[in-house]
């Protein structure tokens, strides 16, 4: 299985915004220098021909055009994470809490999913361990009504959550058992 991203354009606005700061820092500093070297050899106006007036001014422009193309692939980096984070913090807050976030050698953000990554994990093994703890108090013959009641309603809200990769073929979905013995009771 291929690891790269089939397109460049990941945030069209984020990544215009990193490109187009790229590209006028670039501009600024090559204008600059050229400014500040006649500045300090005005000699070189007079020497300067308008042939090799635009052939410095056509080598701006590929440098420019470097810096650009060079730009998206860094602001691709960047954006491609952003993105990545962004859809499986949206599947966590859905109740999925085996999401797991992983991004390419040399992506950004690799300490946000490494953190994305860790609280997954953590709020999946807690849910586990209400949900054990819960079946457990459940099949105790001795609780009254009440308690009956309280346990149906935790473990139909706690069945919102997702706590087991997808099944292989014709396994029951962890959430859907957990939903059957609440309906049960």
């Amino acid at each position: 299985m291929s690891n790269r991203r089939k397109t460049l354009i990941i945030n069209a606005v984020q990544q215009r915004r990193l490109i187009m700061g790229g590209v006028l820092v670039a501009i600024i500093l090559i204008n600059s220098l050229a400014i500040f070297t006649v500045f300090l050899k005005p000699h070189l106006l007079e020497v300067i021909e308008t042939g090799q007036t635009l052939a410095l001014a056509g080598l701006e422009i590929v440098i420019v055009a470097a810096i650009g193309y060079f730009s998206l692939i860094l602001s691709h980096k960047i954006a491609g994470p952003a993105y990545a984070v962004a859809r499986d913090l949206n599947k966590l807050a859905d109740g999925d809490l085996t999401v797991r976030t992983h991004l390419r050698k040399g992506d950004f953000h690799t300490e946000v999913a490494e953190a994305l990554n860790h609280t997954s994990q953590t709020l999946c093994s807690k849910v586990k361990t209400i949900e054990a703890l819960l079946i457990t108090l459940q099949q105790r013959t001795t609780t009254d009504e009440a308690t009956r009641q309280a346990i149906k309603e935790v473990l139909q809200e706690l069945s919102y959550f997702n706590t087991e990769p997808p099944p292989a073929t014709g396994q029951a979905h962890d959430a859907a058992q957990i939903g059957a013995l609440a309906k049960q009771w």
